[in-house]
């Protein structure tokens, strides 16, 4: 261990120590998301470790800068009482054979001053990139079983593999907190000005989320229908700009670090781009050991292609080049990292289930259009418009089927038959709720939603997603794509 480099580089990256602010890079913007203060207000005094999790960029480093300064600036924590150590940081790495261990004793020793075992009130370890940590669980379970007022939020890239990593040393020792990206709410809340908004827009989500409930309960769309339509009426002026940010967001997708560029989409692209490279070749190789990253990268390409479409491994394979047990594996690590997400055919039979592939998607829109350089308003108009909506619809329903199933984790289906498709199967504990996404209403769709209601006993009504129509025929709710992203 170099201590005088560790003591400078520590020191370099906890300002506050000094009196100076969170630093930019760390603190990256002043918007709070939900999840801030749910670890605010619940996580930050208890006992068990509070662990960030979510894919890279989707400001995971940022939610720790700002619970920071939270600490230092309103909860009037002493500063050096609070420690940030980015594992993943090249200087702190070079200068110790375990980054962790030996920044928390030149913490303790020259910093703090105080010996772990008998501090005079808590400390507070933000550890970034958890995942760089060799044996991080065990070495975290040694310190929380040893000293009481030490406590650890942590971050990294991939919640299932940290949380398989916890599963034994700290059971009932961790918490485990998911960030995703943006959805289009929190999207058109960044980027309108809340004195822009006004109060229906604000609360709108959680009007809309009961009356679909209701509605759900009910076994038809009314209770749900009477909600978006009242909305329509009171935000009939902010629809231009809903509407303007919303294509904003089919372009680009909700990662927070593009929202800086606003519409240059090719800094944007650029970015994505960037991040999805580092993504395969740095956090993937080094997780997952891959053996061929360029292969993975051209995998990716291919699910950005097909984004929302049934998948063919054996086309896949032979396309890059590799066996189909390696496309298997490298899909799985894609969805680990949240990239992409599978969506098997809905069947109450499950060796049906297994007869037929399952679709691939990837998670966020603004991936899918880097990836095939499409970055644009003009895309758009294009006949592929009705997928980029496919894409998003379906990231939004798997975060709303993990609410209305009181915050289960399930899959998201989709099914067939000689009638058509129907894009997505939200099996709920009420009602299975079938849901298409076409650009126009006056598309098909109605004959598969309802041949699929007809045959499914727990399905009662299904929606249509499309532009703008809002409109009920029979028992299909006809939904604009604005008003369901907002419900979600």
């Amino acid at each position: 261990m170099n201590e005088q480099e560790l003591s400078t580089a520590l020191s370099s990256i906890n300002l506050w120590w000094s009196g100076l602010p969170v630093p930019s890079r760390i603190k990256k913007s002043d918007n709070r998301r939900k999840i801030f203060w749910e670890i605010a207000n619940k996580r930050l005094e208890d006992k068990n470790i509070c662990s960030i999790t979510g894919p890279r960029q989707v400001g995971k480093t940022t939610l720790m800068g700002q619970l920071i300064e939270f600490q230092v600036r309103e909860k009037k924590i002493d500063p050096k009482r609070i420690i940030y150590i980015p594992l993943d940081n090249d200087l702190l790495l070079i200068n110790s054979d375990n980054a962790l261990i030996d920044c928390l004793k030149i913490y303790f020793d020259y910093v703090l001053g105080e010996v772990p075992a008998k501090l005079k009130s808590k400390v507070y370890v933000y550890l970034d990139e958890i995942q760089s940590l060799p044996d991080w669980a065990k070495t975290l379970k040694s310190y929380w079983d040893t000293y009481e007022n030490v406590k650890f939020i942590v971050s990294g890239s991939s919640h299932t593999k940290l949380y398989s990593d916890a599963s034994e040393s700290l059971v009932g020792r961790i918490n485990f907190m998911l960030v995703l990206p943006f959805k289009f709410r929190e999207f058109l809340e960044y980027n309108v000005a809340s004195e822009a908004r006004s109060k229906e827009l604000e609360f709108s989500h959680v009007t809309l989320r009961d009356s679909l409930k209701q509605s759900l309960k009910d076994g038809n769309p009314q209770n749900f229908y009477k909600a978006i339509t009242q909305l329509h009426i009171k935000v009939a002026v902010e629809l231009p700009i809903i509407k303007k940010q919303l294509d904003s967001y089919l372009i680009k997708g909700g990662y927070p670090g593009l929202l800086e560029f606003g519409e240059n989409y090719d800094k944007a692209l650029e970015r994505i781009r960037t991040d999805l490279e580092l993504t395969v070749y740095k956090d993937i190789h080094k997780i997952f050991n891959t053996r061929n990253s360029e292969d993975l990268m051209a995998l990716l390409l291919l699910v950005a292609n097909s984004s929302g479409q049934k998948i063919n491994y054996t086309k896949l394979s032979q396309t890059i080049g590799i066996d189909k047990r390696t496309v298997t594996d490298y899909l799985s690590y894609t969805n680990l990292l949240f990239l992409t997400q599978e969506s098997p055919f809905y069947k109450t039979n499950k060796f049906k289930q297994a007869e037929k592939n399952g679709k691939i998607y990837l998670l966020d829109v603004g991936h899918r259009n880097a990836l095939l350089g499409k970055m644009n308003k003009e895309m758009l108009k294009e006949d592929e418009a009705g997928l980029v909506m496919q894409t998003v619809v379906f990231g939004h329903a798997s975060r709303l089927r993990f609410y209305l199933s009181n915050y289960t984790e399930h899959e998201i289906f989709y099914w067939e038959d000689n009638t058509g498709e129907v894009d997505i199967v939200l099996d709920l504990p009420i009602i299975v709720l079938p849901i298409e996404v076409k650009r126009k209403s006056g598309e098909k769709g109605m004959a598969a939603l309802q041949r699929f209601i007809e045959e499914n006993k727990k399905s009662k009504w299904g929606i249509i997603i499309t532009q703008d129509t809002l409109k009920i025929e029979k028992n299909i709710l006809f939904l604009p794509l604005w008003a369901f992203l907002l419900t979600c």
